[in-house]
């Protein structure tokens, strides 16, 4: 992993883009699902669908080709005892929040005794770093290079915010931010996809299927 991150640091030229989303309906959704399901598995769906809806950002560069995926298949970055590892959930936008979680769970039983099998750390197409479990409000991630996409998730804070009235409310907020490869993904397209990502968020209810 650490050569890894050396070669991706070093060959990839990277940018990253910000926002911040209004998670109120995404905590009230949470609290509505009918098992107990993480942010992440969440924002995991949330992804898939993101790129399925931008598929240039589900692919892989190896410095020469682009490789379009197969399917969406997303990469979790771990806290393990072999330290940081990325092992991976395939097509996530055929599994239920569920299902993804159930996934998330066996992903941390594994991180606590390091054990993971070589196919479990293949085959990502896009990875997830979230820190929200720590005192991280908003943080960047290097790109784990052949993929071209990283998000980096931080904890939800409480902030005050106008209301479309132009009244002064609190709310609750989150900051990710996106790390793109530039030689494959310019500004605008990691924005439209941001801003894709942000709508599913805010507003789950509607968009993100329970089931």
């Amino acid at each position: 992993m650490a050569k890894q991150m050396i070669r991706s640091w070093t060959d990839v030229p990277q940018f990253q883009l910000s926002t911040t989303i209004r998670c109120d309906e995404l905590i009230r959704y949470r609290k509505e699902l009918p098992t107990k399901v993480s942010y992440t598995a969440i924002i995991a769906k949330a992804v898939a669908k993101a790129l399925q809806e931008y598929p240039e950002i589900n692919q892989h560069f190896d410095g020469e080709c682009v490789t379009k995926a197969d399917e969406v298949a997303i990469g979790i970055a771990s806290d393990t005892k072999r330290g940081l590892l990325v092992p991976v959930i395939s097509d996530v936008p055929n599994k239920s929040l569920a299902m993804i979680q159930a996934n998330l769970e066996t992903i941390k039983e594994q991180s606590n005794v390091g054990k993971f099998a070589v196919e479990e750390l293949t085959g990502g197409t896009f990875t997830i770093s979230n820190l929200g479990m720590f005192n991280v409000e908003q943080f960047s991630s290097i790109v784990n290079a052949p993929q071209i996409g990283i998000l980096a998730v931080g904890k939800i804070t409480k902030a005050a915010v106008i209301n479309e009235e132009g009244q002064v409310v609190a709310a609750s907020v989150m900051h990710p931010v996106i790390t793109l490869d530039h030689r494959v993904a310019d500004g605008a397209l990691g924005a439209r996809f941001l801003t894709y990502l942000c709508d599913l968020l805010e507003h789950p209810m509607e968009k993100i299927p329970k089931e």
